[in-house]
C-alpha cells in the first residue's frame, strides 16, 4: 500500500513537473511533507497536552529548510501554491495515523499506524541527521 501511494505521488509530481516548469522539486516535496508531519505531531502533543518544544523546533527547522531551497526558485508564489496544498494533505495523513495509533479500537490497525507514522518521521530526522553529519 506504501509503496503504491509513493509511486502515485512521485508520478503525479513527475506529471506536474512536466506540466508545469513552476512546481516543486523533489526535495522541496519531502520537506513540506515533513513539515506537515511534524506540525500534526505538535498539534496531538498540544491536544493531549504532551511536550511540545521538540515537534515545534522540527517543525520549524523544516520550515527553514523549505524556505532556504526555494530561495533561487523561479516563480516561488506558483510552488508555495503547490507546496500549500500539498502540506494540508500531507498533515491530514499524518493526523490520520496519529489519531488512529492512539485512539484505535483494532490493535492491529493500531499498530500499524504507529509503524508508518514512525517510519516517516524517521526518515524526515535522517534528512536532518544527514545534512549535518555530511556538513551540508
Amino acid at each position: 500500500m506504501r509503496t503504491y501511494f509513493a509511486t502515485l505521488l512521485l508520478a503525479f509530481g513527475s506529471a506536474l513537473q512536466a506540466a508545469d516548469t513552476a512546481s516543486p522539486s523533489d526535495e522541496a516535496l519531502m520537506l513540506a511533507a515533513c513539515q506537515a508531519r511534524y506540525t500534526a505531531v505538535l498539534e496531538h502533543a498540544w491536544l493531549m497536552q504532551g511536550d511540545t518544544e521538540a515537534a515545534a523546533m522540527r517543525r520549524d527547522l523544516f520550515a527553514a529548510m523549505l524556505d532556504a531551497a526555494l530561495h533561487d526558485a523561479p516563480d516561488q508564489h506558483r510552488i508555495k501554491r503547490h507546496l500549500i496544498s500539498f502540506r494540508i494533505s500531507q498533515k491530514h495523513a499524518a493526523s490520520g495515523l496519529l489519531d488512529t495509533a492512539r485512539f484505535g479500537t483494532d490493535r492491529r490497525r493500531s499498530r500499524i499506524a504507529l509503524g508508518m507514522i514512525s517510519q516517516q518521521l524517521s526518515a524526515c530526522d535522517r534528512l536532518v541527521i544527514g545534512r549535518m553529519l555530511l556538513g551540508a
